[in-house]
């Protein structure tokens, strides 16, 4: 088995007693592996990224980032390995520039200039913003912001990437820029969205979430054609198939 993986064993969750927001899950992703997680609002998506990049540590069961017990002792060992696009690229950026956005967290590691210089090149390069180097944060679009937002976390070279609905606030343009960068990523893939055109284009396995359950893990195609189960999850067909 590669060293890249993750192990979810009966998580549980509550942000207080009589508030279940998981129970019971079991989830396994192995290097490679591209996940799309949907589900109506309140499923428990994005609580599951955050627990997984821990943001939420105070979780019943067993959650093992490879091979390490996700704890507040490994923790920053942890998030070494793990690149996370917050929902509301606001929350992520938060230097004057692009470039030193971009490169904070390879700095803040210490890395030497040179290695800092080559990472913000490369990651600017792989999203394909080198024109937004110079450029002042807030005079972002919302799109630009969010592959900003994905530069930051590819000049530390993630083995994986967990993304929040990275398509909303995207325009076509740029939302077709995105599917292509997640395809060309290698390593673990998780994304949360609902947008299943956004997941089918990027994602070949899905898991389907329900009041803090996984109801369905399989194929993306099995699950995006199965108009009876999304519907009874307040989900509807992609708009690809509904247009057919």
């Amino acid at each position: 088995m590669s060293h890249i993986h993750i192990d979810v064993n009966d998580l549980t969750f509550s942000y207080n007693k009589n508030n279940q927001v998981l129970s019971g899950i079991d989830f396994h992703v192995s290097e490679d592996e591209s996940v799309g997680i949907i589900g109506a609002n309140g499923a428990g998506k994005s609580t599951f990224l955050k627990i997984l990049v821990g943001l939420e540590l105070n979780f019943g069961g067993e959650v093992r980032i490879e091979e390490m017990p996700l704890n507040k002792q490994l923790l920053p060992k942890i998030r070494e390995k793990i690149g996370y696009v917050f929902q509301d690229s606001d929350s992520q950026l938060f230097m004057t520039t692009v470039e030193e956005d971009v490169a904070f967290a390879p700095r803040n590691y210490g890395l030497p200039e040179d290695e800092v210089e080559r990472r913000v090149s490369a990651a600017l390069e792989q999203v394909r913003i080198s024109h937004l180097r110079k450029k002042s944060i807030y005079q972002l679009s919302g799109g630009e912001k969010k592959l900003v937002s994905l530069a930051t976390i590819l000049s530390m070279t993630p083995d994986m990437i967990f993304l929040d609905e990275p398509s909303a606030a995207l325009d076509p343009r740029n939302r077709r820029n995105l599917i292509k960068i997640l395809n060309g990523f290698e390593h673990v893939k998780l994304i949360t969205s609902h947008d299943l055109d956004f997941i089918w284009d990027t994602c070949k396995r899905t898991v389907l979430m329900a009041e803090g359950r996984l109801i369905y893990d399989g194929p993306t195609d099995d699950i995006m054609r199965n108009e009876s189960l999304l519907l009874e999850n307040g989900l509807e067909l992609p708009l690809s198939l509904q247009q057919r």
